[in-house]
């Protein structure tokens, strides 16, 4: 009865890290192309940010709690990689939009923040494995 609930766990785990890598890479797709305006998707900026990108930061943390005592690689690589994306992304958004990093927003430093925490956690279940 515990493997099977731990195994459902690594699943969930799993299943959910790749949900966010999914959704971050559609959102970054999505401003690319928009350029600031509305993308292939039906949704302006802020919106864009507030469905696709909140929702991949919550799925990724949640991937972590979820898994944090299963050994899947899938989810440690995605954490690190998908924070890795999130932080970078915000950062080079930020420094080719007018004003350049002095003119980032708070907002904007808090995804950043939260992108290394992501990547941070994937780099503790690194750790954690060894």
């Amino acid at each position: 009865m515990t493997e099977q609930i731990q195994s459902k766990r690594k699943k969930i785990s799993e299943v959910f890290a790749i949900a966010a890598m999914i959704l971050l890479l559609v959102y970054i797709s999505d401003a690319a192309v928009g350029q600031g305006k509305q993308g292939f998707l039906p949704l302006n900026a802020a919106q864009r940010g507030m469905l696709l990108g909140s929702s991949s930061i919550i799925l990724f943390l949640l991937s972590f709690g979820i898994g944090i005592t299963q050994k899947t690689k899938i989810t440690t690589i995605l954490l690190i990689v998908g924070g890795a994306i999130i932080a970078t992304s915000v950062l080079a958004a930020s420094a080719m939009a007018k004003g350049g990093l002095a003119a980032i927003s708070n907002s904007f430093i808090i995804v950043v923040i939260l992108g290394f925490i992501i990547m941070g956690l994937g780099i503790v279940r690194v750790i954690q494995k060894k």
